[in-house]
């Protein structure tokens, strides 16, 4: 994972690979914002979802822009900031899974997972989400899950607006703000690709214990001033139930 410089051969490139838009929750006329690439299925249908979505009034709405809008402002000398950029999605994927498959037999004992607790499934939706390649996840849920294909489609089309990429200092300063005390990771809570789910407020009164996970690879608790200490990028699903 890499931040590169925003230059009319980068986007090209990313056009070439099937990127679409470009998306970042920065001010856009701050000097240097952070860009984050993705591939979106039908972008009209996106747009407008992200325009009129209103369920949360408090949820800041990321800033988009189309790769060939970009471009042409990139021209005209209106556009900078730095792409985050991972070197080889499919590879660190299947890496991914061969580590995972270590702890948890998945490859060879696939019988014994079930939607809920499926270590394969949890690292594919996680790359999906992060790259924007939604369709690697809705082939797997087609093979093993079909029942939960409509659903889950849905919930990517939702999680896709809110989900944010922050700093250190930007994911600090939304934690306080919204008093968010645990949150829980889709995978290994140590992998800074982890997406990040609130699980509880101050206002809550329910004791969440975060035990201490070193067994398991998915579904970590975690208190947010721990979280802070490990990493200096946050993936966080912005929704808080």
């Amino acid at each position: 994972m890499q931040f590169t410089s925003l230059s009319r051969s980068l986007l090209v490139d990313l056009k070439c690979k099937g990127y679409n838009l470009l998306t970042t929750y920065d001010a856009v006329n701050m000097s240097n914002p952070t860009w984050q690439p993705l591939r979106i299925r039908n972008v009209q249908e996106y747009l407008l979802q992200l325009k009129y979505n209103g369920s949360n009034i408090d949820l800041k709405k990321p800033a988009v822009l189309i790769i060939d809008q970009a471009l042409n402002l990139l021209e005209d000398n209106q556009l900078s900031g730095d792409v985050l950029i991972e070197d080889d999605h499919a590879q660190r994927l299947q890496q991914k899974c061969k580590l995972y498959d270590l702890r948890y037999h998945f490859t060879t004992n696939p019988e014994i997972y079930d939607f809920s607790f499926d270590p394969q499934r949890v690292l594919i939706r996680n790359h999906a989400l992060r790259t924007g390649d939604h369709d690697i996840y809705f082939n797997y849920l087609q093979m093993y899950y079909q029942e939960h294909v409509s659903y889950e489609m849905k919930d990517m089309e939702v999680l896709t607006e809110s989900l944010m990429c922050l700093d250190a200092k930007q994911a600090q300063q939304w934690f306080e703000r919204r008093q968010v005390t645990v949150v829980e990771s889709d995978i290994w809570i140590c992998d800074q690709d982890a997406i990040l789910k609130v699980l509880a407020v101050k206002e809550h009164h329910h004791r969440w214990e975060c035990l201490d996970h070193a067994d398991e690879m998915i579904y970590n608790l975690i208190s947010v001033q721990e979280v802070l200490l490990q990493r200096d990028l946050f993936w966080i699903d912005s929704r808080i139930m």
